[in-house]
């Protein structure tokens, strides 16, 4: 495909790019491209650059008198100014990469050239690097067809752009982007390929102000910044139409919902696929929020990503999947299908496919559920709810009904607690998350020298059960107590059952499980760090026997801890009579 450039008195024609142009210029990177820029960078080590200034100083190296400007750039002054700027302080090194540099090597540098990586110390890149079958995924989930035009609202720096265009060079895209200078490296990049410039346009815009109106699309890709305080958007957040869905609806948490409302208020999407963080699926704050949109009927599917697919974060990620008119919703558990490359996870085809045949058909990993069932696990968005299918319970309680959840003493700092540590044994003790272990003895526990009256209520008593509130989620239950007196920090939640209901010995052999285990995965937040609200406790379910059973489950169960406390009495014994052995040659 070859386009005329009106923009030189001279004729001149820029062929756009083909994907095995593309293919073949990433191979050559990968081979020797990083070795060249850290090459010049070494040398460069004396200079002190702006944030970008490396690539577009080999930008600069690339558009010279012959290929500048060009269709796509055409005379856009930003890019004017930029050039005379690298001009006047780089141009050494603009002549010195031009000299050893072919333009084919230039070329496959600044298509390819990771700003996280050759300039992690200037913080480049705030958004994240989307592996290639990520892209894939969201290509086929979203059905692109040729005459498609898709928006991508925080587009960044024009790597998603470029490969959407080399994929579907018949089709079109639209960037929203703030930040000067992805613009500028979204431009530069959209020029080597020699895109139209009808099939890439870039709007600099706050996205959540921009008017869509005025922009052609009708199907959306976008990761929004993930984890951004609420105030902050709250903050920048101008359009009235949008406020006004808050307002009449009664929404109250300026999240990153608000991103994805900002679409539904204009009528143009057919679909719309969103890359976000776990939270706003279950968070209680926000449900008011779900509720809406799955009532209007604008939410189709969620799925699970494996975690650790983005270089630039750990943190679990999912695919909100909109269009119009549903009253189901696929939910698609894919945490599991990723493997390992280097200290990332990574999707191969295999597990696109996977994923794919998954939302198209209830699998092991997926399930369509209803507006109902979705109403009835708290207008919850987490696949993993309704996706665990090993986890379903024909008969249980919740957990909230056979007893009562707090928190330990949260108020207690840890410069007062090492004041009130005490040096000597005492029978007052603490408890914390960290204390919980197969060797557990409540007198190994730290001694402290008083508890305030206040305090007493996070005592535990024999048949509380401790569990703590994030991390590997242990529990334990507290028996032979004596007359210690132990207080509960923080870290861990008390749950105190109600005998005529469940049999403490019975609900701690089952929060011991791995049937547990997995059960609390499904519950919790799914994010980098984990912790259970006592409400998601609380939901915990709890297999039911019949009263029979349960007792003797118990008695059999108890058998078995005291075993266990008499072995543990043994080893500790032992371990002393080794120490004694020592001793004597010694």
């Amino acid at each position: 495909m070859v386009y005329y450039n009106h923009n030189k008195k001279k004729r001149k024609w820029v062929e756009s790019m083909q994907k095995q142009e593309y293919k073949q210029l990433q191979e050559w990177f990968l081979k020797k491209g990083t070795e060249y820029i850290f090459i010049f960078m070494n040398k460069w080590r004396g200079y002190s650059f702006l944030a970008d200034d490396i690539v577009f100083i080999f930008s600069r190296a690339y558009f010279d008198e012959e290929n500048f400007p060009n269709q796509f750039l055409g005379d856009t002054k930003s890019i004017n100014i930029l050039f005379e700027r690298i001009d006047s302080k780089y141009m050494e090194l603009v002549q010195e990469v031009r000299s050893e540099l072919s333009k084919e090597e230039l070329k496959a540098i600044i298509l390819n050239f990771d700003r996280t990586r050759y300039s992690n110390e200037l913080k480049m890149k705030n958004s994240l690097t989307i592996p290639d079958n990520v892209k894939k995924l969201a290509y086929s989930l979203l059905e692109i067809k040729e005459e498609d035009k898709l928006l991508q609202p925080y587009s960044s720096d024009g790597d998603f752009l470029v490969d959407f265009i080399l994929n579907y060079p018949k089709a079109s895209i639209s960037g929203i982007e703030l930040n000067t200078n992805d613009i500028l490296i979204s431009e530069i990049t959209a020029s080597i390929i020699g895109a139209d410039k009808g099939k890439i346009n870039i709007y600099q815009s706050e996205y959540l102000n921009a008017d869509l109106e005025k922009i052609d699309y009708n199907k959306i890709f976008s990761i929004p910044p993930l984890g951004v305080r609420p105030g902050y958007l709250k903050n920048i957040l101008e359009d009235k139409e949008l406020i006004n869905l808050y307002n009449e609806n009664e929404f109250r948490i300026y999240d990153e919902w608000l991103n994805i409302l900002k679409v539904t208020t204009n009528s143009k999407f057919d679909k719309a696929l969103f890359i976000m963080m776990s939270r706003p699926l279950f968070d209680e704050r926000t449900k008011t929020i779900r509720k809406y949109l799955l009532r209007n009927g604008l939410i189709e599917g969620v799925i699970e990503l494996p975690e650790g697919l983005f270089k630039e974060t750990r943190i679990s990620t999912y695919m909100l999947l909109l269009s119009n008119n549903n009253n189901r919703v696929k939910m698609v558990n894919a945490r599991a299908l990723s493997k390992k490359d280097h200290l990332l996870n990574r999707i191969d085809e295999k597990s696109v496919e996977t994923i794919l045949k998954a939302y198209s058909e209830d699998s092991e990993i997926s399930q369509t559920v209803t507006l109902k069932m979705i109403e009835e696990n708290d207008f919850s968005l987490m696949p993993r709810r309704y996706t665990n299918k090993e986890l379903e319970l024909d008969n249980y309680y919740y957990l909230k009904d056979v007893a009562s959840i707090k928190r330990g003493y949260a108020n207690l700092k840890q410069s007062d607690l090492n004041e009130r540590l005490s040096d000597t044994e005492t029978n007052i003790k603490i408890l914390a998350a960290r204390d919980i272990s197969d060797e557990f003895d409540i007198e190994d526990l730290r001694s402290m020298k008083n508890i305030e009256e206040k305090e007493s209520v996070y005592c535990v008593e024999n048949g509380d059960i401790v569990f703590s509130r994030g991390g590997a989620y242990n529990s334990l239950l507290i028996r032979n107590k004596g007359k210690e007196k132990v207080l509960v920090n923080g870290t861990l939640y008390i749950i105190t059952c109600d005998e005529s209901k469940i049999n403490p010995y019975y609900l701690q052999m089952y929060l011991a499980s791995e049937h547990c285990l997995s059960q609390i995965e499904s519950l919790n937040t799914g994010t980098a760090i984990s912790f259970m609200s006592i409400k998601q406790l609380g939901e915990l379910k709890i297999p039911k026997a019949t009263k029979e059973l349960e007792e003797e489950l118990s008695q059999r169960y108890k058998t078995i801890l005291d075993k266990k406390e008499v072995i543990r009495l043994q080893k500790k014994r032992l371990e002393e009579e080794t120490a004694d052995l020592i001793s004597e040659v010694l």
